[in-house]
């Protein structure tokens, strides 16, 4: 398992939602994958597939001023965490933590936890 083969996980989720393409943002996700976390003060949980049909698939594609950092990467075996920092989409700039699992032949999110900064 290499530091590559996560980071191209992650990069789909970011293409996925610079473009918002919902169905690459799904796909980046397990079936089981759910997300927490702050919209400024409100908490908000919703599965992966949620995000991508409610969220991504709602939204209009990033312009210019979207970036995605991908800050650290750590693997232990078949899981690993990532660190993301995107500025500017759906309007606001976020911290993301994802939990990811290698099953199956592919690398996918199993966990988002994010907080807008």
């Amino acid at each position: 398992m290499t530091d590559q083969s996560v980071r191209q996980a992650v990069q789909q989720y970011v293409d996925g939602c610079r473009t918002a393409n919902a169905a690459m943002v799904a796909e980046s996700f397990d079936e089981n994958a759910v997300m927490w976390g702050y919209l400024g003060p409100d908490y908000v949980t919703m599965t992966g597939a949620e995000f991508a049909e409610n969220v991504v698939a709602g939204a209009e594609p990033a312009g210019p001023e979207f970036e995605a950092v991908i800050h650290s990467i750590v693997i232990q075996g078949n899981i690993a965490h990532a660190v993301l920092d995107e500025k500017q989409f759906i309007g606001a700039d976020f911290r993301n933590f994802f939990g990811l699992v290698y099953r199956e032949g592919a690398w996918r999110i199993t966990s988002k936890v994010f907080q807008t900064v």
